[in-house]
């Protein structure tokens, strides 16, 4: 199985490479975009109930855009950690490695809690309970997401530090 992982490594190691950095990139991106972009215009809406369906819609579509890049991103990664022999060379950037996949798994669980909320927003807008969908929402741009920004800055500095560069 790991010989399968180098091989294709082997072969498509600036593809993957590159599917990697453009994955990371897009994931830190468009949180950068909805933290400081799109989260002021939608709560520049007076309207509540207005803010809180453009503000869901929103988190929806970033929701279905995340998780093709996050498969993309980890995939990328199997490859890398296999095909680069990490576990075979220095045990200092190994380490690294792992603490990166720590840092990235621990953001694809937060991932997980930011569509709960988004799905206990939902359904409490349906209800009209505004107050549970405006805590939801808020937990979720306000908290969540810079949590997931931060780390995911964290781990592409460690991805930056284990490439040498």
């Amino acid at each position: 199985m790991f010989e399968m992982f180098a091989d294709i490594f082997g072969s498509y190691s600036r593809i993957i490479v590159f599917l990697h950095i453009l994955s990371a990139s897009l994931l830190v991106g468009s949180m950068l975009i909805m933290i400081f972009v799109v989260r002021p215009v939608i709560s520049s809406v007076e309207d509540p109930v207005l803010r809180y369906k453009s503000c869901l819609g929103m988190l929806k579509k970033y929701i279905y855009f995340i998780i093709p890049v996050m498969l993309i991103l980890v995939s990328a990664s199997v490859f890398m950690n296999v095909g680069l022999g990490f576990k075979y060379g220095n045990p200092t950037k190994f380490i690294m490695v792992h603490i990166k996949e720590s840092i990235w798994l621990f953001m694809v669980f937060n991932f997980m809690l930011m569509y709960i909320k988004y799905s206990n927003a939902k359904r409490a807008l349906k209800r009209e309970d505004f107050l549970t969908t405006q805590e939801n929402i808020i937990l979720t741009v306000k908290y969540l997401m810079p949590l997931n920004l931060l780390l995911g800055m964290i781990a592409i500095y460690f991805g930056v530090i284990i490439r040498g560069y």
